[in-house]
């Protein structure tokens, strides 16, 4: 679920597993074979693709086939959310919505979305913002077309379309009080999806999951030996480089950066704009957020990096279960006062 513009663009993962099963990097894969072996469990790693990126799902278990079926049948259930929650594939709820302007009988799995996402509209005092699809259309065309941002007078036309308190839903019906309004989930359903996907294998008896969609990350239980998941924090500057390690045991992470989807080659337009300004950020290349949820992760990186190292780590601070770490364009880390408690 990639908002991809018209020509391709640079993209890499935003976060990478360092250890895997709790289990130093260090150590070779016969080694680790043998952790396992010790311990009576089995791992199963796949990777497909879907929601435009790479997912990884590990599942630890102490029967292998049951854990490989586990793992297919959680693919399974990845596959058919996107198909509800993808704007990009035509004839999904979600495609309907942003074509007539109105979704009657919505999925459950939709409504469940969309109003979380207005809830993080509300919380970030409109830095999350699901509509602003219009101002990413807008740029995406202008960049095929031209190879340039659009003119200001259509950027100020698409910004008239987006705010989330347009959105009218209920049980019945989601839909547009402007026509011409669109939304993209891109910035929260992924995370919703993580969360779904994880739910499944606790549900099928996996104790130790860790899912990975493109950077977002989910964990369940603990990785072998009692230690925690550990995630490497990518440096948004440096291709192979890390700013830190987080220990996960059930929580989420997730990071949003100037880096991902570019649209210039210094990265001050990508894929992520104020939904307030109509422009990308100026001050910060990268957030990293470690949350109870993927869902909230993934929400939140993108709004604290939308608010900046100020009001972003405000935000951070104040939130009960969120800590972060904050980039800026000059490469400063900012961390937020309980991250401490995660990293390695």
């Amino acid at each position: 679920m990639s908002d991809t513009p018209g020509r391709s663009l640079p993209r890499r993962q935003a976060l990478r597993i360092t250890a895997t099963v709790g289990v130093s990097a260090v150590l070779g894969g016969g080694l680790l074979r043998a952790a396992l072996e010790r311990a009576g469990l089995h791992r199963v790693r796949q990777t497909r693709t879907q929601m435009g990126t790479l997912v990884t799902i590990s599942a630890v278990h102490p029967d292998a086939e049951a854990a490989r079926m586990m793992v297919a049948s959680t693919f399974d259930e990845i596959e058919r959310l996107e198909s509800l929650l993808s704007r990009h594939r035509v004839g999904t709820p979600v495609w309907s919505l942003n074509e007539t302007g109105v979704v009657r009988a919505p999925p459950r799995e939709l409504l469940e979305v969309v109003r979380k996402g207005i809830d993080y509209w509300a919380l970030t005092a409109g830095a999350f913002d699901m509509t602003i699809a219009p101002l990413l259309n807008l740029y995406y065309s202008s960049f095929a077309e031209t190879g340039v941002a659009p003119p200001r007078e259509e950027i100020q036309r698409a910004l008239a379309l987006v705010g989330s308190e347009h959105v009218r839903v209920s049980d019945g019906e989601i839909a547009f009080e402007k026509a011409g309004m669109a939304v993209t989930l891109d910035g929260i359903a992924k995370g919703y999806i993580v969360d779904r996907a994880v739910e499944v294998l606790r549900k099928r008896g996996a104790e130790r999951v860790l899912v990975n969609a493109g950077g977002d990350m989910a964990s369940a239980g603990e990785a072998l030996g009692g230690d925690a998941w550990r995630i490497a924090l990518q440096d948004p500057r440096v291709p192979d480089g890390s700013l830190g390690v987080v220990r996960l045991q059930g929580e989420s992470v997730a990071t949003s950066g100037d880096y991902m989807q570019f649209l210039t080659p210094d990265m001050s337009l990508h894929h992520i704009l104020d939904p307030r300004t109509g422009s990308s950020p100026e001050h910060t290349s990268g957030v990293s957020v470690v949350a109870p949820s993927a869902m909230a992760a993934d929400a939140l990186s993108t709004a604290t990096l939308v608010l900046g190292p100020g009001e972003g780590m405000e935000l951070l601070d104040r939130l009960d279960g969120i800590e972060g770490m904050i980039i800026t364009k000059d490469q400063t880390v900012l961390r937020s006062r309980g991250l401490g408690r995660y990293t390695a």
